[in-house]
């Protein structure tokens, strides 16, 4: 907006979409300035908090328990945010003695920023692959919970995915399409219930049998069970309700459980349930 950054040696508008070929100019005081912003909070974020993300750990695995509202990893709409990729670099930086100069712990799957997750970080090269490779063969089972408009019937969804460019929100969005990949999810409800200001509600278990884009947002909706304040693929009127009666400002999915094997160790991990669910159902 400021006419800081050109395009090819030019002023841009702050509305105009690179092409191939096109030459971007940034200032290195303005990277200067968004790395030592990133530097100081991360500094001076306490290594206590990021222990209280850590569910389990132990020679291979780290599992933490991801708040909403924090992205994986840095990217043009997180330049400034602390992510869970530095939170990860900071406790090893300060826990840990360094017993590899060629590996760096990493996370073995990237996440949606405004939900809550287990999210595992690999210690060591071989539990990093070794997982990597279970969720490209959809092996480990996963467990997630959801609040749902409606009242939903226990279903084993199988509808096909398939990703599309939406104008409307300027970004990729999916739809189920015969055209799309396999998908397949299995839904169960826990609790449903008649509330004061949003009608019908239910909460809802979701086993992922295949781990496509969005694929439980989309299953749900589709099945006119959109997700509380999923603000691509739900109700806007339900939405609206939830911020304005319980101040929900996030959609309402959480990664409640993972389990695998690994080396002959079973791994069977659930996270706790996160507050905003506890405002709609008080027994989980």
């Amino acid at each position: 907006r400021k006419w800081i950054i050109k395009v090819n040696n030019k002023k841009t508008k702050d509305n105009y979409r690179l092409k191939e070929n096109d030459i971007v100019y940034i200032p290195d005081d303005i990277i200067s300035q968004l790395d030592q912003t990133k530097e100081w909070k991360l500094a001076n974020f306490p290594l206590e908090d990021i222990k209280k993300m850590i569910i389990f750990e132990d020679e291979n695995y780290i599992f933490f328990n991801k708040p909403a509202g924090v992205a994986m990893h840095e990217g043009n709409k997180h330049m400034d945010d602390l992510t869970m990729n530095q939170f990860l670099e900071k406790y090893v930086k300060e826990t840990w003695i360094q017993t590899s100069h060629t590996f760096k712990p990493a996370f073995c799957f990237r996440l949606d920023k405004d939900t809550s997750w287990i999210v595992i970080a690999g210690k060591n090269y071989e539990a990093l692959r070794h997982l990597n490779e279970l969720i490209r063969q959809h092996i480990p089972e996963k467990h997630y919970l959801a609040i749902t408009k409606w009242v939903v019937k226990n279903k084993h969804i199988i509808q096909p995915l398939e990703k599309i460019f939406d104008k409307k929100f300027w970004k990729s969005k999916v739809i189920v399409s015969e055209d799309g990949q396999h998908a397949e999810s299995i839904v169960k409800k826990l609790q449903s219930k008649e509330d004061e200001y949003l009608w019908k509600i239910s909460l809802v278990q979701i086993q992922l049998l295949t781990g496509r884009m969005h694929q439980i947002r989309v299953h749900l909706a589709h099945n006119k069970w959109p997700i509380i304040w999923d603000l691509m693929y739900a109700d806007p009127v339900i939405n609206r309700l939830a911020k304005k009666y319980y101040q929900i400002t996030r959609q309402l999915l959480h990664s409640r459980k993972y389990k695998f094997e690994y080396k002959w160790k079973k791994y069977d991990i659930t996270a706790p349930i996160p507050e905003d669910f506890k405002k709609l159902f008080s027994v989980i």
